[in-house]
């Protein structure tokens, strides 16, 4: 038989979901995702703790990139390239270059940020296992689901039964990769 995927716990209240949770992230679980039909505060950082540097590191190494890449194109094409003296200035006028190395840092940074994004939401998914779950469809009407995945390194499947049932999942289902 292959590896599932997950086990999930459906339950009935946000406080219990929230026990759970907290119990996994106690029991040093991290591959843990909630689906609830309403945000619930505070659950983000029960199964996601700590802070997040990946996408504004990105962000800004982007905005680094694309702010020498803005002003290289340029002068590349005034000072090296193309020489052509206006009005008596230095080829290498670096005022004039300031608005143009702006804009291309903004795009650079954006698209950097979206990209970046994307990947952290392993995105585009246009399947996701736990839909083979049938009590995972009533997540976005009135129950609360959590799941921990089989690629947590400290995956076993009875504690994580032993949790869901002590704080009182209505089912706990194994989802099949």
């Amino acid at each position: 038989m292959t590896e599932p995927f997950g086990i999930i716990g459906v339950f009935e209240t946000p406080e219990a979901v929230k026990d759970a949770a907290a119990q996994l992230n106690r029991l040093g679980f991290r591959a843990v995702e909630a689906y609830t039909p309403y945000p619930v505060e505070g659950i983000g950082a029960l199964i996601h703790p700590g802070r997040k540097l990946f996408l504004p590191l990105l962000m800004f190494a982007g905005a680094i990139l694309g702010a020498c890449w803005g002003f290289f194109i340029q002068y590349w094409d005034e000072a090296i390239d193309y020489p052509l003296n206006v009005g008596g200035r230095p080829y290498n006028s670096w005022p004039a270059f300031v608005v143009g190395a702006f804009e291309f840092t903004v795009l650079v940074a954006v698209a950097a940020g979206l990209f970046g994004l994307l990947a952290a939401s392993r995105l585009p998914r246009l399947y996701h296992p736990i839909f083979n779950a049938a009590e995972f469809e009533r997540a976005s009407r009135d129950r609360f689901v959590l799941c921990v995945e089989a690629r947590d390194p400290s995956f076993e499947p009875t504690m994580i039964r032993r949790v869901f049932e002590r704080y009182g999942a209505e089912s706990i289902v194994e989802v099949p990769a």
